[in-house]
């Protein structure tokens, strides 16, 4: 690109108040390559979610400045790309180096190696770079060397050279093309994400349909095939004749258990992200659970009415979730202290409810939140949470979704815990964890107060605390607050 070239930077944007880096996993187009505005250009990881980066203009991806692997901090630069009449200029000056770049002759050991470095990098423009297996090695980065390529690919390149052992180029290259067009990769081209995504659901994506250039599969195909139920193969459940518990991973094993029969199965980054923050909420936050049972009467009363009113109208069932929330939210404006931040020698009280609602998912728990939920009725945080729930499931949450929570609503009760005392998710104070809700017998009292038994619906809510910054006082007048709340459960004020 000339020195007179017009550039744009593109920067690591901000992707939620906790998140301050993120990682690259993905470059989805190539030097040289034209981009349109809002194109998607690479995918990010974070601690929180994996997103795309959109191109912030029509151009052409002039440089990549952070490798696929490498870390890049919030608003740290990206890639450049040229624009206007540059970008044309950078586009013909790429075709002009690229015609008959095989067919030069060789100018030394030196310009021959240079030149099988060309040749692989127009390989690699379709599929990108990125999209050969496990790539991205500290070699050629998304160049496309002979180090970003995983060991077959590495071996057939390394097969093209000459009689006196020195590279040919047009060998190289013709051994990587052989490569790609041939063998179980030549079935499925993808990109490192989608891989990651086919192997976490046990994808076969020899039977997902490629949407990229070439056919090559990305998140969405793969995304499609998980939603649609496209034949698959478990993983573990590979074509391997090495057996399960194989001698050669016999150091990584506990001692003792070497004669066991077993299973390796490498831990996703979603879920050692989750062990580190839950290690790091037990070790932060002094753990109390104090709990509270419920007689959900007035509720089932209240959501029976509502139902029979809404399946005529072709709307959802509504489940208890959405009114032992709007509970909390307005249990929290009586004891703000539990909707807070403890920092030591400050506290932060917030002054809008940011309900999280714990999501389970193929990938492992995501929180994602309602934002001003006290200000919601039942009805609108049951249509909220069947949203985030949809959205996380199918992996279309953004960081933003992710960002804010002042409280927490833990729901385990949903796959049929009876107890739910929970790790606090930090930065906040509290979690409230409900667990199933259960027909037991109960004693109750007519208006004479004359005692009997009968069978209710009753609800044993936990609240789990940090007591640096609440007491268990203050804690239980919190969870009675719930309660009483849901036991004098009025449709107008709270529906």
């Amino acid at each position: 690109m000339s020195e007179a070239a017009t550039t744009v930077v593109v920067p690591m944007p901000h992707m939620g108040v906790s998140v301050e880096e993120g990682t690259v996993i993905e470059w989805l187009v190539a030097v040289g390559d034209e981009v349109k505005a809002e194109q998607a250009i690479c995918a990010i990881a974070t601690d929180k979610v994996d997103t795309e980066i959109e191109a912030p203009a029509d151009g052409v991806l002039a440089k990549i400045l952070v490798e696929v692997d490498q870390n890049v901090a919030v608003g740290a630069p990206l890639a450049e790309m040229a624009v206007g009449a540059d970008a044309a200029a950078v586009l013909e000056a790429a075709g002009d180096a690229g015609e008959g770049s095989l067919d030069a002759p060789p100018r030394g050991e030196d310009a021959a190696s240079e030149e099988a470095g060309g040749a692989l990098r127009q390989v690699s423009r379709d599929p990108s770079p990125a999209s050969l297996p496990d790539s991205g090695g500290a070699g050629g980065g998304t160049n496309g060397g002979l180090a970003d390529a995983d060991a077959g690919l590495a071996a057939r390149a390394a097969a093209g050279r000459d009689e006196f052992g020195r590279f040919d180029p047009k060998a190289a290259a013709a051994a990587v093309l052989s490569f790609l067009g041939s063998g179980p990769q030549a079935a499925a081209p993808a990109s490192p994400l989608a891989r990651r995504m086919a192997a976490s659901h046990g994808i076969d994506l020899g039977a997902v349909q490629g949407s990229g250039r070439g056919g090559r599969i990305r998140k969405v195909d793969v995304e499609r095939a998980i939603a649609g139920g496209v034949e698959f193969v478990r993983r573990g459940r590979t074509n391997s004749t090495e057996p399960a518990g194989a001698p050669g991973d016999a150091a990584e094993l506990p001692a003792g258990y070497e004669g066991v029969p077993h299973e390796v199965v490498k831990t996703s980054r979603v879920r050692q992200l989750i062990a580190e923050h839950m290690v790091r909420s037990r070790q932060t936050a002094a753990h109390m659970t104090t709990e509270v049972d419920v007689d959900l009467l007035a509720v089932v009363h209240a959501r029976t009415e509502l139902n029979a009113a809404r399946v005529p109208q072709g709307e959802a069932k509504l489940s208890y979730l959405p009114f032992i929330a709007r509970a909390a939210c307005v249990a929290l404006g009586e004891h703000p202290r539990m909707n807070a931040t403890f920092l030591g020698e400050r506290t932060i009280h917030w002054q809008a409810v940011n309900l999280g609602v714990a999501v389970d998912t193929p990938e492992g728990l995501l929180v994602p939140v309602i934002k001003g939920c006290e200000r919601m009725t039942a009805s609108a945080i049951a249509a909220a949470i069947a949203d985030l729930a949809e959205r996380a499931r199918t992996r279309k949450l953004t960081p933003d979704d992710l960002a804010g929570g002042t409280f927490t609503l833990s729901n385990p009760g949903s796959v049929g815990a009876v107890s739910a005392p929970a790790i606090i998710n930090q930065p906040q104070v509290a979690i409230l964890g409900v667990p199933t809700i259960q027909r037991r017998p109960w004693v109750v009292a007519d208006e004479q107060g004359n005692e009997a038994i009968a069978i209710r619906t009753i609800l044993r809510l936990a609240v789990t605390f940090d007591h640096r910054a609440v007491d268990g006082a203050d804690a239980t007048r919190f969870a009675v607050s719930v309660k009483d709340h849901l036991e004098g459960w009025s449709p107008e004020a709270y529906t």
